[in-house]
């Protein structure tokens, strides 16, 4: 956890993990150096990782570790818990736990490589749905790289930096919800600010086994857990000590009494609304209390979570811990579990949207999101360079899971029209080299990318011929191609001089192609899954929109875990348009996100 030191009376705060200038609990990730740079701007956009706090204060990043991590695989591991702790020694006030114990709580482990170095950090989580985790902000929205979440695990990580397994089960994230009102921006701007709504939930890309049972959670307006002197449990696969130096990251449980909003309004920084204390620690006498990497996990009163482990101060154990009061949060969170899914543009595999550019030097750099278009970034966080020599493509775009292991890849045509893909381990890094895959794609005036347009979770390419003609070339689920030859769905489609394919724009697992028209009409088609049409004609859904040099479909760009649009202008400008997943627009208008993007031929 992050925390806040004390000393002769004065607040010193510092962020253990990514958030310089936050009391943070738990992990965050890496800080941006100033929000001026949210535009494109070379080599590492952001001063990243480097733990530079904004406002010139001392940062420590507790729970951010130099070194490689090997993440494991996803999917089971053996046992669905691990057969126990054995000895249960007294720890720091708190006792080792077993996962078996608690059987809905996991551990949020994510990775970075950048300019050549390896970095990790953890925090824990609660299931609250069988492919939704309960967590903090700060711990997936402020921090890119890639993410694994790891269940029934007594242990995530030993002190050699190594990734415990044998056991239990390990799941990607596929996307990101987070509170709207999480306040981080201000919390960059001010050291001393409150932390507000530091809320998220992750959704997986497969559900857990049935063994690792959703959490009950507090329902909204519920008041009854809080009441001053009620026994709580706190566990989380935090560290024991402010000054641990090696991660330990075991499970720990620990009981204490929560506090009234008049003892944890005494030091300031409180909001009696959303936030709860509990503990009794002092400076002269520490008691139990969550400490770094604990962040995220759960506050429990009767086996109910009551609150997610947010922030405190330093060392761990002198005052009591803060958690997020859930009773103001059920609702929202509840939400979440009832969007319709989306599949997010990552590259990086943490379940945040990414973009790729290419410059006319034929360089392609990858510019990270953080998840959470209100972080004063834009949105963004890191910018690298991850490959040149890409101007010898005439067409260079994304596919995802064209081979049926949900990662993505790029595909590129040579202007003779032969047919390249480079494929990706799903944490950002290329696999092997090209490999041919076609020939004779050269004819094609327009080339769009499907996820799943025949409902069968396979990803299709529409091209459009020079006579106007629409024809799909569908994969096989394993690197190949289901109809080679490639099938017609539509003809006359000579009307529009941009295509997008955001996925299932309304909400309902139908996947839509949306063509721009010369007077910047928007219209959208919709696939049947059946390889027809629901509306043939096709329905208008925006006008305006000729303005635009480029538009891209990243999935979810904002955090709110639905769909959206990104915008560059004449300008250079991005613009970030929002929905509700439905199909309506929340922002129709859009907002500037970033600045600079003019100087690239590709924005994919």
């Amino acid at each position: 956890m992050a925390e806040v030191a004390t000393s002769a009376g004065t607040r010193r705060r510092w962020a253990a993990g990514a958030v310089a200038s936050l009391a943070l609990l738990g992990v965050a990730a890496f800080v941006p150096a100033t929000a001026a740079q949210a535009a494109p701007a070379g080599d590492g956009v952001f001063n990243a990782v480097t733990g530079a706090s904004r406002t010139g204060q001392e940062s420590k990043l507790r729970n951010l570790h130099k070194g490689k991590l090997a993440l494991p695989a996803p999917g089971a591991k053996g046992r669905r818990f691990q057969s126990g702790t054995g000895a249960t020694p007294k720890i720091f006030a708190g006792n080792l736990a077993s996962a078996s114990e608690f059987p809905y709580i996991v551990g949020v482990v994510t990775t970075l490589q950048f300019e050549g170095i390896f970095y990790w950090y953890w925090c824990t989580g609660t299931i609250i749905a069988p492919n939704k985790v309960l967590t903090a902000a700060h711990c997936t929205a402020d921090g890119p790289g890639t993410t694994r979440v790891i269940a029934g695990n007594d242990r995530l990580v030993d002190s050699n930096g190594q990734i415990v397994g044998g056991s239990g089960f390990v799941a990607e994230v596929g996307s990101t919800w987070t509170h709207p009102g999480w306040n981080i921006a201000q919390q960059y701007k001010d050291p001393d600010a409150p932390i507000l709504d530091d809320v998220s939930v992750l959704t997986l890309k497969q559900n857990l086994p049935s063994e690792y049972k959703p959490v009950s959670l507090s329902a909204q307006g519920d008041q009854k857990p809080y009441a001053a002197g009620t026994s709580a449990q706190i566990a989380g696969f935090g560290i024991t000590s402010s000054d641990d130096e090696f991660p330990d990251s075991r499970l720990r449980k620990a009981t204490v009494a929560m506090r009234s909003n008049a003892d944890c309004a005494a030091p300031g920084l409180y909001d009696a609304n959303r936030m709860i204390c509990a503990g009794s620690g002092t400076p002269s006498l520490p008691s139990s209390d969550t400490c770094s990497g604990d962040s995220g996990g759960p506050l429990l009163v009767n086996g109910v979570q009551v609150g997610i482990t947010d922030w405190g101060f330093r060392p761990c154990g002198s005052y009591a811990g803060y958690y997020e009061r859930l009773s103001y949060y059920a609702n929202s969170i509840k939400a979440d579990l009832t969007r319709p899914p989306l599949i997010n543009a990552d590259w990086t595999g943490d379940g945040h949207s990414d973009l790729l550019t290419r410059d006319s030097a034929g360089n392609l750099r990858l510019y990270m999101g953080s998840g959470f278009a209100n972080n004063s970034l834009g949105g963004f966080y890191l910018s690298k360079k991850i490959g040149n020599g890409w101007g010898i493509y005439s067409r260079v775009f994304r596919v995802y899971n064209w081979k049926g292991d949900k990662k993505p890849s790029i595909m590129a045509m040579k202007p003779n029209g032969d047919l390249f893909i480079y494929d990706t381990d799903g944490k950002g890094e290329f696999v092997g080299g090209a490999k041919k895959i076609g020939t004779g794609w050269q004819g094609f005036t327009a080339l769009m990318v499907t996820n799943n347009w025949l409902g069968n979770n396979r990803p299709s390419l529409l091209v459009r011929k020079t006579n106007g003609d629409l024809i799909r070339y569908t994969s096989n689920g394993a690197g190949g191609w289901e109809n080679p030859l490639g099938t017609k769905i539509g003809i006359g489609w000579n009307g529009f001089n941009l295509f997008l394919t955001p996925g299932a724009w309304k909400g309902d697992g139908r996947e839509v192609l949306i063509g721009r028209t010369s007077t910047g009409d928007l219209k959208l088609y919709q696939s049947d899954s059946k390889g027809g049409w629901t509306n043939p004609l096709g329905t208008k859904i925006g006008t305006g929109w000729q303005g635009f040099k480029n538009i891209i479909v990243p999935g979810d760009w904002s955090g709110d875990n639905m769909v959206d649009m990104l915008g560059v202008n004449s300008k250079g400008d991005m613009r970030l348009y929002t929905t509700n997943g439905y199909g309506q627009w929340i922002d129709s208008s859009g907002k500037v996100v970033g600045t600079g993007w003019g100087g690239f031929n590709l924005v994919f």
